[in-house]
């Protein structure tokens, strides 16, 4: 499986709802549609911000976007992630 990267430069909240599989480093298949989730330090909107987009019921989020400084990354412990429709 090809990792596209179609995610890269795309906004976390604009990525929620779509059908994505993503690959762990052991291999593991994860399919399902990306839930966002934004998380601030304070309620004060000039404070950092993280924004993450995860499957449901998996621990592991699969992209992080911090700020949008530095762009969506794919997370530790994640080899690819595609849209599957």
């Amino acid at each position: 499986m090809e990792d596209n990267e179609f995610w890269r430069d795309i906004p976390p909240i604009d990525l929620t709802g779509r059908r994505c599989r993503a690959v762990t480093e052991h291999g593991t298949v994860i399919e399902g549609r990306l839930e966002y989730t934004l998380s601030r330090a304070t309620q004060l909107p000039d404070e950092p911000a993280l924004e993450q987009l995860s499957f449901a019921d998996v621990f592991q989020p699969v992209i992080l976007n911090l700020n949008d400084h530095v762009g969506n990354r794919l997370c530790t412990g994640y080899r690819s992630l595609e849209e599957v429709g």
